[in-house]
C-alpha cells in the first residue's frame, strides 16, 4: 500500500502550522516505510488533479494507493477529479479547511479523528456515491442559479484581498456580502430552466437548484437533510422565483434543513437530472464554480472508496427536517 498525501498551503494561516503537519507526516511513517509514501504541495486550484493522475499512473494496477486531501473541500474535489476510474486508489480528506463539508459528513465532531494520520491510515475504507456533473466530478453538491453566483462573486473579493489572516477571519463575511450583491439580480432569481429529473418534467423559473449527496453545506448548514451519500440517490430541492426578501424570510430555514416550511421549495429524489437555459447557467459543485448553458448531472453509485476512522459511520441529519422532526412528532 502506497500513501499520496496533497496539500493546499492555502488552507494553513501560518508556516509554522504547515510545517507541523509536515512534521506530522514524517513521524508517522518509519524510516524503512519512506518509499510508500509521497507529498505533493498543490500549487493552485485545479493542479493536483494532474498530480494525483500522474502518480496513479506510475503505480503498478494491483497495489492500493491510499490518497489524502490534506486542506479543505477544494482539495478534496480535486483529487477525486484526478483519481476516477483507478480502482486501486482510495480518497480521504485531512481537514484544514474552512468548510469540510465532508467530513461532517460523518458528524460535527469528526475533524479531530481525520486529523489522526497515524489512525487514518490504518482506517478501514467503504464504497460511497460521487456525482458526475459534465466533465467534473463531486462528493458533495452541485448549486445551479443563486448559491452558484454568490460563490462567483465572492472568490472575486477574495482574490482582492491581499493578506490572508484578514481573508480567513472574514470570509463569511465576504460571502454574505456577496450573496447580498447576487440577490440584485433580478433575472437571476426567476431564471426558466428546462428540467428533466429522469423522466419527469421540472421545467420553471427557479431562484436556485439544490442537488445533494452529502447533507452538509458551508462548515455549518444542513440544507439537505435527507441526503446521504451511500443510498445511489440524488436529493433534488428546487427554490423557485423569488424576491430578496422573500429569500431573507427563508433562508435561515433552508440553511437549518426545514425548507418544507416554505412554499418556494419542492424536494426530490433522481438518478439523473438534464438541465438547461437560455441564459447562462451559474453552477457550483463542491465549491468550484463555472458557467453553462446546458447540464448532465447523475448519481454513480459507488463511484469511489473512500477512507474513514474506524467506528465513524455517516451521520444522519435527516432529524433536522420539518417534514420528519415537526409534522412527524405531532402526529405521533
Amino acid at each position: 500500500m502506497r500513501h499520496f498525501f496533497v496539500i493546499n498551503p492555502h488552507s494553513f494561516r501560518t508556516l509554522g502550522s504547515l510545517k507541523q503537519i509536515l512534521m506530522d507526516l514524517e513521524n508517522c511513517f518509519s524510516v524503512g516505510h519512506r518509499m510508500e509514501y509521497k507529498i505533493y504541495i498543490s500549487r493552485h486550484p485545479r493542479d493536483a488533479v494532474a498530480a494525483v493522475h500522474r502518480y496513479l499512473i506510475s503505480v503498478p494496477s494491483d497495489e492500493t494507493v491510499r490518497v489524502y486531501a490534506v486542506g479543505g473541500d477544494g482539495i478534496l474535489f480535486d483529487c477525486l477529479n484526478g483519481m476516477v476510474n483507478f480502482p486501486n486508489a482510495e480518497l480521504t480528506s485531512v481537514p484544514y479547511g474552512t468548510a469540510n463539508d465532508f467530513v461532517r459528513a460523518f458528524g460535527n465532531d469528526a475533524a479531530d479523528a481525520f486529523r489522526d494520520i497515524k489512525k487514518l491510515s490504518r482506517a478501514p475504507s467503504r464504497k460511497i456515491d460521487i456525482i458526475h456533473c459534465g466533465a467534473n466530478y463531486g462528493l458533495i453538491e452541485v448549486n445551479i442559479g443563486l448559491v452558484g453566483m454568490t460563490v462567483i462573486n465572492a472568490n472575486k473579493l477574495l482574490r482582492v484581498g491581499d493578506k490572508k489572516d484578514w481573508l480567513v477571519k472574514h470570509t463569511p463575511k465576504i460571502y454574505n456580502i456577496a450573496a447580498i450583491k447576487t440577490m440584485m439580480d433580478k433575472e437571476l432569481l426567476r431564471q426558466e430552466y428546462t428540467i428533466w429529473l429522469d423522466n419527469e418534467d421540472k421545467s420553471g423559473r427557479y431562484c436556485n437548484i439544490h442537488i445533494a449527496n452529502i447533507a452538509c453545506d458551508g462548515g455549518a448548514f444542513v440544507p439537505s437533510p435527507y441526503s446521504m451519500p451511500n443510498d445511489g440517490a440524488l436529493e433534488a430541492i428546487f427554490m423557485g422565483a423569488s424576491k430578496p426578501h422573500e429569500i431573507f424570510r427563508v433562508i435561515s430555514d433552508r440553511n437549518k434543513g426545514t425548507f418544507e416550511k416554505h412554499k418556494q421549495f419542492s424536494y426530490n429524489r433522481c438518478k439523473r437530472m438534464y438541465v438547461k437555459s437560455q441564459a447562462p447557467m451559474c453552477i457550483q459543485i463542491d465549491g468550484e464554480s463555472f458557467v453553462a448553458q446546458e447540464m448532465n448531472i447523475e448519481i454513480i453509485s459507488d463511484g469511489i472508496k473512500v477512507f474513514a476512522p474506524e467506528n465513524l459511520e455517516f451521520e444522519d441529519y435527516s432529524h433536522f427536517a420539518y417534514r420528519k422532526k415537526d409534522r412527524g412528532e405531532q402526529k405521533a
